[in-house]
């Protein structure tokens, strides 16, 4: 935890505005719970609730495999004008316990209520928020995987590269229930898994290297739209759903 249990975070975390940056495609029932969900959550819960919040669905266009990372990473710089610090976070998490103020240190939000086993120290996925000074300071994530892969994982490496340790808040989440694009069956990865697994085999002796020419500083990105979202045919003022044109793997 980033503060004790005896202590609430001091005051200034909360008066900076947060941007949640939502990697997305092809899940609109899983959208429309987690905006319905998460705006709740944050007009609702006793602390967080003080958080100027903004949401940035950001979908990627086009049939090549979804790249996580890189669309994070376009999220990021749509985002960067509209906030002090973002969280990036997993359409189908819906917190139920959960400590969204800002900190200088990367955080990861979510434990209790993954659907995998995960490594408790390492793990930095699902839900984790970054200062945007700390998060230029990893240059993002790797814009390399194409399909499922571990681009939290070299994210994690990225922190710990740079110098930069993460809080672990370990707050809880409720998983919604889809086919994991990462396994055919417990424990078998797919063909598209393997191969990103191997393209990090390959990276992660020199992530340290690597982080400063793969990331935000070459990222190549074009915006087809911008809409602002409805709820009950309501337009709300605070989210916002990007579509963007990432390319295709090289």
């Amino acid at each position: 935890m980033p503060y004790s249990q005896n202590a609430l975070p001091p005051p200034s975390a909360y008066d900076k505005s947060l941007a949640i940056v939502v990697p997305y495609r092809d899940r609109a029932e899983h959208l429309e719970l987690f905006i319905s969900h998460v705006l709740a959550y944050f007009e609702r819960d006793k602390l967080d609730r003080q958080i100027p919040v903004s949401i940035h669905i950001v979908e990627q266009s086009g049939d090549a495999l979804f790249n996580r990372g890189k669309i994070k990473n376009c999220g990021y710089m749509l985002a960067d004008d509209s906030a002090d610090y973002v969280c990036f976070h997993d359409v189908d998490y819906l917190p139920v316990w959960a400590d969204y103020s800002w900190s200088a240190k990367p955080a990861r939000l979510g434990w209790h209520g993954l659907r995998l086993l995960e490594d408790w120290e390492m793990f930095f996925g699902a839900v984790v928020l970054f200062d945007k000074p700390a998060f230029e300071r990893v240059n993002g994530y790797s814009n390399d995987y194409w399909g499922w892969g571990p681009e939290d994982k070299e994210l994690g490496m990225r922190c710990v590269a740079a110098g930069l340790a993460f809080d672990r808040r370990d707050g809880t989440y409720r998983a919604l229930a889809h086919t994991h694009s990462g396994f055919t069956a417990p424990g078998v990865f797919t063909e598209e898994a393997k191969r990103n697994l191997a393209i990090f085999a390959k990276r992660r002796g020199r992530v340290g290297e690597l982080m400063d020419s793969d990331g935000l500083r070459n990222l190549k990105f074009e915006t087809l739209r911008r809409i602002s979202v409805k709820m009950n045919e309501v337009e709300l003022p605070n989210v916002f759903h990007y579509l963007v044109d990432i390319g295709t793997p090289e």
